[in-house]
């Protein structure tokens, strides 16, 4: 898993589309490779200190949008 950590700075989106758009953008700069594993929804809502379910949202987001896919386990 990776200790990603993204910068999150549209102001004027709902912050789980902020956190979408971070790992989009993250995703097409290298930042973060293909088959890499992102941090745990518990994790990362930790360190930005924000709500498990907006992280939740986020990835959900991400994945609708064909960024991402996930597994549980």
């Amino acid at each position: 898993m990776t200790i990603w950590t993204p910068t999150l700075s549209d102001a004027d989106l709902p912050l789980y589309k902020a956190l979408a758009l971070a790992l989009e953008e993250d995703i097409a700069s290298g930042t973060l490779s293909p088959g890499e594993k992102l941090p745990t929804h518990r994790d990362l809502a930790d360190r930005l200190g924000m709500n498990v379910s907006t992280v939740t949202r986020a990835y959900r987001e991400a994945e609708r949008k064909g960024f991402v896919s996930g597994t549980v386990g």
